[in-house]
């Protein structure tokens, strides 16, 4: 072959051989990144799998307690139990992002490894074509007039063709690998989102169990720990809330007559605003709330705002009760055209009388909440309770109120 064909041939070889190179070059300088971030991985799901077997065991301990009858004292051990599983399930919720997080990473380096290959690869293949493009046809004349068989000089192109097929199929396979490699982070990121969007809901059953520490103290307080004087407790908190369902299917009868002298504010439908804006600790039949096994389920939202925060009527109507209870504490009852009821629990002050007319957005008084405050009642915090009724029974206020 002529010198021409060799050099053509040679420069192909030295640039598939560079071309192939490529990869083990990129990869060398991340290896030992990578490997104590697989070290960090496995040390997170070690973590995981210990915090799991802990939260088994709780769940087992929970479903016991669930299952005997309502008592001071196992009331108290539920709140403790379920108070130490929420701790150990944020923790473990923490460890799955933590691993989710160093994955990502490491996929990270993978993609930016893999642009670099693709970079210098294309590189290569295009300074390869340019030489082989180069004053073309004079290259080949060239060939065939230096070579002394035609044959090599085919032999030479064939060779390097195969060389150019070879570097466009690696390059796909890089370009492949880099899209699966794209997939693996976009799913890795999504369960990123996922985990912290379930660390954010665990971390407010981790505050409202803190709530349920509280509500031990309260019980304990309520009871001064005496079995007997939780039972009481218990059958007198509960007869108050049938009472207050009795009197507001009274009063909405008694009450329609001056409802209708408010033609403009009663007719059509009625439509609520919030009576204050804060954060709802405890929603409608809210599982967690810590005085289910005492009153039965959560008949309102509490909405947590500072003690003193004004109380703003939700809708116009008449107060049809206003009372200083024991469960509710202080606490005011408007009754609404349509058959429909609001009540505003846990005040420290009452601004309104029994038998008045409020329109909506009128303060009624102020909140409160604070254990050992005037008015608190029943409460392990600073909030208002706030519930609709329909014809006497509790609904759940969050489908009638607008969007915050």
């Amino acid at each position: 072959m002529g010198g021409r064909g060799v050099r053509m041939l040679g420069m192909g070889l030295i640039a598939i051989g560079a071309f192939f190179c490529v990869r083990s070059i990129v990869f060398a300088a991340s290896t030992d990144d990578v490997a104590q971030l697989q070290q960090s991985i496995a040390e997170k799901k070690a973590s995981i799998h210990s915090l799991n077997a802990q939260l088994d065991t709780y769940r087992s301990k929970i479903r016991d307690l669930a299952g005997k009858s309502a008592s001071l004292q196992n009331d108290i051990a539920l709140l403790e139990n379920e108070t130490a599983m929420a701790e150990l399930d944020l923790a473990s919720t923490q460890n799955s992002i933590d691993q989710e997080t160093l994955e990502l990473r490491i996929i990270d380096g993978q993609i930016k490894d893999t642009e670099t290959e693709l970079a210098q690869r294309r590189a290569i293949l295009a300074d390869l074509l340019f030489a082989l493009n180069k004053n073309d046809s004079q290259g080949v004349l060239e060939m065939v007039l230096s070579s002394g068989s035609i044959s090599d000089v085919f032999d030479a192109a064939q060779q390097l063709e195969s060389v150019n097929d070879d570097m466009k199929s690696a390059l796909e396979a890089t370009k492949l690998t880099r899209a699966t490699l794209a997939d693996r982070q976009s799913s890795h990121k999504e369960k990123v989102n996922d985990l912290a969007t379930t660390a954010t809901l665990l971390q407010k059953k981790a505050d409202d169990l803190e709530m349920h520490k509280n509500a031990k103290l309260v019980i304990a307080e309520a009871t001064q720990e005496s079995e007997n004087q939780y039972r009481t407790l218990m059958s007198e908190l509960r007869a108050e809330q049938q009472s207050i369902t009795n009197e507001v299917s009274s009063l909405q009868g008694t009450l329609q007559d001056k409802l209708r002298a408010h033609d403009a504010d009663s007719t059509g439908e009625t439509t609520f605003t919030w009576p204050v804006h804060g954060i709802i600790t405890t929603l409608f039949h809210d599982p967690s709330y810590p005085f289910s096994n005492i009153v039965g389920q959560h008949s309102g939202l509490d909405i947590a705002v500072p003690q003193g925060t004004a109380i703003e009527a939700a809708a116009p109507g008449y107060v049809g009760r206003v009372y200083k209870g024991q469960q509710y504490g202080y606490y005011v009852l408007l009754i609404h055209a349509n058959g429909f009821a609001t009540l505003y629990a846990h005040m420290s002050r009452i601004d309104v009388e029994q038998d008045q007319y409020v329109a909506r957005g009128q303060v009624i008084g102020l909140s409160g909440g604070r254990p050992g405050s005037v008015g608190a009642g029943f409460s392990t915090g600073p909030h208002v309770h706030f519930e609709i009724r329909s014809n006497g029974i509790p609904v759940n206020p969050l489908p009638y109120l607008p969007s915050e």
